[in-house]
């Protein structure tokens, strides 16, 4: 999986253990804003399914409530669709969480009442108003109504979380080498950005530890069934390059 110059430094520095604190606000392969984390999903997926892949605890499809945050989604999702292969600009379409509910008129995941914010396309909703609503590169980002069939990218959108991602850090504010045991679902070899998608896409998976080889892109990831403030202090021990992360 291709990524972002900002996103692989992040990474390196979490897989070295030096990552610090206070920009742990998303989990490894979200990207912040204010205070939520989003995530572009790499496969093409039908309007329904964006919905239910999304839906897990605190996530859900992205839902843009203001023209900051529209500009922020399409400015920064844009060339992630490219990195996973769009490769013209009728690719560029990803789903939101938004929804026809009948005379034209919209709904929105965790809305209430109609939304206040709206960025419909010139000429958009057609007459026969379609259910699923996404983002459009045919319209510069702005919205256009679709065919809950039809196959576009997903971006899921979560509350950023204010809890470290590793152990507390000792003096210097580097994550000492620390892992969680007795929790293990299973044991995978990849990278750490494979371990978060890994933990992210297992419905049990709450933390994982993660074993850097020496100089390797892979290393050893465990999934883990509980989360830090779950778990009892004694599960918590010194393991050499080992580190542990929470999602």
């Amino acid at each position: 999986m291709k990524m972002s110059v900002l996103l692989a430094n992040v990474l390196t520095l979490m897989t070295v253990g030096v990552f610090q604190t206070l920009l742990a606000v998303c989990p490894p392969g979200w990207l912040a804003w204010q205070d939520a984390c989003y995530i572009l999903l790499p496969d093409k997926m039908g309007g329904w399914q964006a919905k239910e892949v999304c839906d897990r605890p605190g996530s859900s499809p992205v839902v843009p409530d203001s023209q900051e945050e529209q500009d922020f989604i399409w400015r920064e999702m844009k060339p992630r669709m490219q990195e996973f292969g769009a490769n013209t600009t009728s690719d560029l379409e990803l789903w939101i969480g938004c929804y026809g509910v009948g005379a034209g008129m919209l709904g929105c995941y965790g809305v209430d009442w109609e939304p206040k914010y709206i960025n419909w396309a010139s000429n958009e909703p057609g007459n026969n108003f379609h259910v699923c609503v996404g983002m459009a590169g045919n319209f510069n980002g702005q919205w256009e109504d679709g065919d809950c069939s039809e196959l576009k990218y997903a971006v899921c959108e979560m509350r950023a979380s204010r809890v470290s991602f590793c152990m507390p850090t000792d003096g210097d504010g580097h994550c000492p080498p620390h892992c969680l045991l007795n929790h293990g679902i299973k044991n995978l070899t990849t990278g750490v950005t494979g371990c978060a998608w890994a933990c992210w896409e297992e419905p049990r998976c709450h933390s994982f530890n993660f074993w850097q080889k020496k100089e390797e892109n892979a290393g050893i990831c465990q999934l883990n069934s509980a989360p830090r403030l779950q778990a009892a202090a004694e599960d918590f021990k010194y393991v050499e390059d080992c580190y542990f992360y929470e999602m």
